[in-house]
């Protein structure tokens, strides 16, 4: 640890609870100050039990809200049936503040994945909260309507974390959505996918590599830690990503919604740790893709397949306005070469084995209850987010490989180190930058997809050139903003990316959460 960063920690120890609003320094705080919150709310971190599977409860990590003031729907559905976090509704431009208390065994704190925030609010794992403190979060909602989602980000500690169950969406709505009179309500439904294991006694199974097996934090199951064979096989799936033998959607395994015939809006999250879903629905009808991490495009754009990576959204329309009561539509993981994922592990000692990359996979039904009548018609035109944005061709351009080396990932030739920053990793306020993102080929076979994503502002995907992952890139949508990116293996994508003017250290990393802990993951300052 840098001495600076010691000083800076003892600090916080000393300041308490309100060392959040410290962080970003006088003039963040004295334009906090200048109004009230429009949504003030609590959100805690705690230990929880969840009847997921037949049998016993799965001891858990949970995220729950209390709303302090505000529009009671700021907080519209609390999954008390999963293990998954309240989902927040916000408008664009509200103030926001949320007390985050931490009432885990070690130390968290919440990133607001696809805000653009201030740098105290960014949830950088150098501002982690140690285990019975808290800290508070003041932003405004500066984004576009659109599905956003929470979850930890503590370094080498967001993995399991996440897999234990702290995740929740964040949807953002503005005037511009609500004038397309899109399906609301009951026909506006979310879908969290997540893949995870259980042993015999339904705890949660995850691969840790320190010196001890046993129950771990959260009541997952570890793995047995760096003990001969068991260890290393430990270590490789970590480098490889945590893949579940369960699908799991909204906490629970292969539900069956009942939904009304008529147009359906979707919202997809890929809230697992590291697969990746081609998602399909059944009699092949299409998926009328609206938007996407950055929020609604400027037009609908039509696929079969959905290519959907960790941390990825997808906002989709689904007419069922032909189906009769009782029919169902079911959502679909096509299968697809493991190769075009990458290297997956298949086994554990002492754990079932993980479906590989690739495996066809059953999600969830939707079943016809009831007709809806509302009229719709898929909109030519969806959105106009108003930026004037255009290729910059002149824009400087960095160079990023993403590697494997003595069993280790980098980014650009570096790992992570918690306030390292390198010459080219420092950009001004508001400016414009081409990063290309090259996922190099490597002697030891490691070749894997990378979902690689930016904090702070949205990004463009300008081009992907190379690769071999053919059933996979058909289902990719490069079309709008986004904050997370995949690059398959072998493949160079360039992004066009224009930086907030909030001023500070921010991330990028993988969004394999294993690769995260693992370093592969870096600073950039605005500065």
């Amino acid at each position: 640890m840098h001495r600076r960063e010691l000083i800076r920690l003892l600090g916080l120890s000393v300041l308490g609870p309100a060392a959040g609003r410290v962080a970003g320094g006088p003039l963040w705080r004295a334009e906090a100050q200048r109004r009230a919150p429009d949504v003030d709310l609590v959100l805690t971190a705690a230990p929880d039990d969840a009847r997921i599977l037949a049998g016993e409860p799965t001891r858990v990590s949970r995220f729950h809200a209390r709303l302090r003031s505000g529009p009671a729907e700021a907080i519209v559905a609390s999954h008390d049936d999963s293990h998954l976090g309240p989902t927040l509704r916000l408008r664009q431009g509200q103030q926001v503040r949320v007390r985050f208390e931490n009432r885990l065994d070690e130390p968290s704190i919440v990133h607001w994945h696809g805000l653009d925030v201030p740098e105290s609010a960014d949830g950088h794992p150098r501002l982690a909260v140690r285990a019975g403190r808290s800290y508070d979060y003041d932003f405004t909602v500066l984004n576009r309507a659109g599905t956003y989602w929470y979850h930890p980000h503590p370094h080498m500690r967001t993995g399991p974390q996440v897999y234990a169950g702290l995740a929740g969406l964040l949807v953002v709505e503005d005037d511009e959505e609500q004038a397309l009179g899109l399906p609301s309500d009951t026909s506006d439904i979310a879908l969290v996918l997540q893949d995870r294991r259980f042993d015999a006694g339904n705890r949660l199974v995850y691969p840790e590599t320190g010196p001890a097996g046993g129950r771990g934090r959260g009541g997952m199951r570890m793995g047995r830690g760096q003990q001969g064979m068991g260890g290393m096989m430990a270590l490789m799936e970590m480098e490889t990503g945590v893949l579940g033998d369960t699908m799991l959607v909204n906490g629970r395994v292969r539900p069956a919604l009942d939904v009304e015939a008529g147009w359906l809006r979707v919202r997809l999250l890929n809230g697992s740790n590291a697969r990746v879903y081609r998602l399909a629905w059944t009699h092949n009808r299409p998926m009328h893709v609206i938007g996407g991490d950055g929020g609604l495009f400027d037009r609908p754009v039509t696929r079969r397949t959905l290519t959907l990576a960790p941390a990825q959204r997808a906002d989709v329309l689904l007419d069922l306005s032909d189906l009769a009561t009782d029919s169902e539509v079911a959502l679909h993981s096509l299968a697809f070469p493991a190769d075009e994922a990458g290297h997956t592990m298949t086994m554990l000692p002492g754990t079932t084995a993980p479906l590989p990359q690739g495996s066809p996979l059953d999600l969830a039904t939707l079943r016809i209850r009831g007709r809806n009548t509302r009229p719709f018609t898929l909109p030519e035109r969806l959105s106009d987010p108003g930026d004037g944005w255009q290729p910059v061709p002149d824009a400087p351009i960095r160079r990023i490989p993403l590697s494997f080396q003595a069993m280790q990932w980098f980014l650009g030739g570096r790992t992570f180190a918690m306030e390292d920053v390198a010459g080219d990793e420092t950009v001004r306020p508001g400016s414009t930058h081409i990063w290309e993102l090259v996922n190099l080929p490597n002697p030891m076979g490691m070749e894997m997809a990378h979902p690689i994503h930016l904090h702070g502002r949205q990004f463009r995907v300008l081009s992907r050139t190379g690769g071999r992952a053919p059933s996979l890139r058909e289902g990719i949508v490069d079309h709008g903003w986004t904050d997370t990116v995949l690059v398959l293996p072998g493949e160079t994508v360039r992004i066009q990316v224009t930086f907030s003017t909030h001023r500070g250290l921010f991330l990028y990393h993988c969004h394999i959460l294993e690769h995260e802990d693992m370093g592969m993951m870096r600073n950039f300052r605005i500065a």
